[in-house]
């Protein structure tokens, strides 16, 4: 099965600590929770289509940042997504299925450019590359998608951030986040 991989995150939870002023280049940690919702995946075979549905899940992760300048910072980020599924069609036929869903793990590396004003919200915008591990695991009747990928991930992000102290800001944005050429093989019966 080869599918791309996409979600939907929004960050409801967010904090940056940082040790710095406004002024200085320096470095940061922070780390967010959040909603995840997963595009729908579909697998086709010879004489067969399973589509899978998603339920929502959630997403969270940390990171560590470097402020390059007033306007520019760079991220490494570490990061979860996790959502079960809500459905399982055979040929558009509702089967029942068990199984944790799909999950991924992801190294990114993050750019962002900060909008810069006289108030205390900072919007940005950012984008994102990296290693992502993805498995799927799910059963129905005999056959059995349990497997694991390793692919190429990307995001683009746009939030705002509130500076709550000299040292610490809260954040909510949103992530459009893929993974691509990700190749899940249904493994019993071998496909």
């Amino acid at each position: 099965m080869n599918t791309l991989i996409k979600t939907a995150a929004a960050s409801l939870i967010a904090i940056a600590a940082t040790a710095h002023n406004a002024q200085a280049k320096d470095w940061y940690l922070g780390g967010f929770v959040g909603y995840n919702a997963a595009s729908d995946q579909t697998s086709e075979g010879p004489s067969r289509v399973v589509d899978i549905d998603f339920d929502d899940g959630y997403a969270l992760g940390g990171f560590v940042g470097y402020e390059y300048s007033d306007a520019i910072r760079i991220e490494a980020e570490l990061s979860y997504r996790q959502n079960d599924a809500d459905t399982l069609a055979f040929n558009n036929i509702d089967r029942p299925f068990t199984g944790d869903g799909t999950d991924s793990l992801s190294i990114l590396a993050n750019v962002y450019y900060d909008f810069e004003n006289d108030s205390a919200i900072t919007p940005f915008i950012g984008a994102g590359a990296g290693i992502g591990f993805l498995e799927n695991d799910f059963a129905y009747g005999p056959a059995v998608f349990e497997d694991d990928d390793t692919a190429f991930v990307y995001q683009s992000i746009i939030g705002a951030s509130l500076a709550v102290s000299e040292n610490s800001e809260l954040f909510i944005d949103g992530r459009y986040f893929a993974a691509s050429g990700v190749d899940f093989v249904r493994t019993s019966p071998a496909d």
